[in-house]
């Protein structure tokens, strides 16, 4: 799944910053959801590589911090794998949304910054 910026044109980065704001606002606001035990620890320093991505990038009105492109570059394929594994069980609904989120909001930084 490819994300593209919300807009085109001059204004597509600022509704890419919009977009973002907005999926990080939802984002698990409470506890670390349900994932398999056997791939918590790995998801949950996932889950704060890419929020430390995402975070920067909004503190920074929509600029990433240095080197974080890459570092959300290397984490797609992981972000990818998460959902899938997630996604194969309702059980893990919350965590499938989270990890979702997290997946859309690289993508569309990725795509602004490229």
């Amino acid at each position: 799944m490819t994300t593209r910026p919300p807009a085109t044109g001059p204004d597509r980065h600022l509704a890419t910053v919009r977009e973002v704001a907005l999926l990080w606002a939802g984002h698990h606001p409470g506890s670390f959801p349900e994932v398999p035990l056997d791939d918590k620890l790995d998801l949950a320093y996932l889950d704060l590589t890419v929020a430390g991505c995402v975070s920067t990038y909004l503190g920074n009105g929509g600029i990433p911090g240095h080197g974080h492109l890459g570092i959300l570059r290397n984490c797609l394929p992981e972000l990818q794998a998460a959902v899938a594994l997630l996604g194969r069980s309702a059980e893990y609904h919350e965590g499938l949304t989270a990890f979702r989120g997290l997946l859309t909001m690289a993508e569309l930084i990725l795509a602004d910054g490229s």
